[in-house]
């Protein structure tokens, strides 16, 4: 346990030391969010029924959070530790691997925190409200940011695996068709055939609709919640296997 909290310390300080690491993920979705608002504020007003009564932004803020908080970080702070021989030393010094990579995610849970406490006053600035509360508010920061701990398994993974920044940075593509093959712009009842059944079988859907609900709903809708939080569970435990895993054929 003393070894992963000073594994962890020492990355949480890497995201306060380097935020040009953390920025860019807190611009790009702030972008996406502007851009989106733009077009379509018109086409759906507050009328609109799946709205309930918000402006478009309170349905988009679920997506700009889950956007924000999957990133390829962790990743790459891993890549560069084995390029600068920090990870050779810490696999020979008598520490449990496995520290190694809950160090990783500690800094992902501080970066998650306080990228989606950014992102969620910038949807109070554009007017969107939480109507399930204080509680609403605090559960889609923890949950956004326990999203980013879960996804960020699979950069840590690549990083191992191919030792190469170029190709841990373009991990984070992978992460696209999976934001933009959910209900991130209308319901889920309101999508295209094909695309609705696609976005069936996409652990982000249940992530967006999850987070969706606690903005739009006045009472917590414990099934999308439950299925939220399933679904975080469970991505957390493959991904974070993966990268466990990958640690441990690293000198093979």
């Amino acid at each position: 346990m003393n070894e992963t909290m000073l594994l962890a310390r020492r990355a949480v300080r890497e995201v306060w030391r380097i935020p040009a690491a953390t920025i860019p993920a807190l611009f790009i979705p702030v972008f996406f969010l502007v851009v989106n608002l733009g077009q379509v504020n018109r086409v759906f007003p507050p009328s609109t029924p799946f709205l309930h009564g918000q402006h478009y932004v309170a349905f988009q803020i679920p997506v700009s959070l889950v956007f924000a908080v999957s990133s390829a970080t962790s990743g790459l702070a891993m890549v560069t530790d084995v390029d600068v021989g920090y990870l050779d030393k810490l696999l020979a010094a008598p520490i449990r691997r496995t520290a190694i990579v809950w160090g990783r995610l500690a800094a992902d849970l501080a970066r998650g925190l306080a990228v989606s406490a950014l992102v969620l006053a910038v949807g109070f600035a554009f007017g969107a409200r939480v109507e399930t509360g204080v509680i609403g508010v605090v559960l889609l920061i923890v949950l956004s940011a326990l999203w980013g701990v879960a996804y960020a398994g699979i950069a840590i993974a690549i990083a191992l695996k191919t030792k190469n920044v170029q190709t841990t940075n373009a991990s984070f593509i992978i992460f696209f068709p999976l934001l933009f093959l959910t209900p991130n712009f209308v319901p889920l009842d309101q999508l295209a055939g094909p695309l609705q059944v696609i976005a069936r079988f996409n652990p982000v859907t249940y992530v967006i609709t999850g987070l969706r609900d606690l903005v739009l709903s006045p009472h917590i809708r414990w099934g999308s919640l439950g299925a939220c939080v399933l679904t975080i569970v469970v991505t957390g435990i493959v991904l974070t296997a993966l990268s466990l895993r990958a640690l441990a054929h690293f000198s093979d």
